[in-house]
């Protein structure tokens, strides 16, 4: 076993891994635990509603984060055109996070209020009615499924147990803050959630 070539021995590729993966877990994952109060303490982001985390999902469901991003750095540029650079204390309540890599369309972070429900609405309808160099598809097909807020409550108490300060009178209306509403006004209420209190700076 250990005559072959290391690149060649499943062993040490097993021990390395092992390593690296423990390297990780104390530099980037334990110290996290010690000072969580602390990124609590001095962050400004506020738990989504039932209605903006159901908007959550469907902006995963449809792609969205592989084509916008939601980390502005702390680069001059980056400041001025995105708004806010952002800060580990911003996504305390995020699970998964969205950071993205990928910026086909605009990053995201500080998109709060810039634009109304109504041009969310045309955008996402058909992108070229308000963009008209915009490459992102329609999604006219959000307007039409109505939800029915069924599994809302399941999330809110999931998003507890992962850190999230929701109370039992929120997670028992859960379902019917959701109910009616169609896909698209979810996700418009999640976009309109994004972002700080002071606002996008142009």
């Amino acid at each position: 076993m250990f005559n072959k070539d290391f690149t060649q021995s499943v062993f040490i590729l097993i021990i390395s891994t092992v390593i690296v993966a423990s390297i990780s877990f104390l530099v980037w994952v334990l110290p996290a635990f010690f000072y969580q109060d602390k990124l609590i303490a001095e962050s400004s982001a506020k738990p989504l509603t039932a209605l903006e985390v159901e908007g959550r999902d469907i902006y995963i469901s449809e792609g969205c984060h592989t084509c916008h991003t939601m980390m502005v750095r702390p680069l001059d540029a980056e400041i001025k055109r995105y708004g806010r650079y952002s800060r580990e204390s911003d996504d305390i309540y995020e699970f998964p996070n969205l950071w993205g890599s990928k910026r086909t369309g605009p990053d995201l972070t500080n998109l709060r209020r810039k634009y109304s429900d109504q041009w969310h609405a045309i955008h996402l309808n058909n992108p070229r009615d308000v963009v008209p160099t915009s490459i992102m598809p329609a999604y006219p097909w959000l307007f039409e499924y109505v939800l029915d807020g069924e599994d809302a409550e399941a999330k809110l108490k999931a998003l507890r147990i992962l850190g999230v300060p929701y109370n039992d009178r929120e997670i028992q209306q859960a379902r019917l803050t959701v109910k009616g509403h169609t896909k698209a006004e979810a996700l418009i209420a999640y976009l309109q959630s994004l972002g700080h209190e002071q606002g996008v700076q142009q």
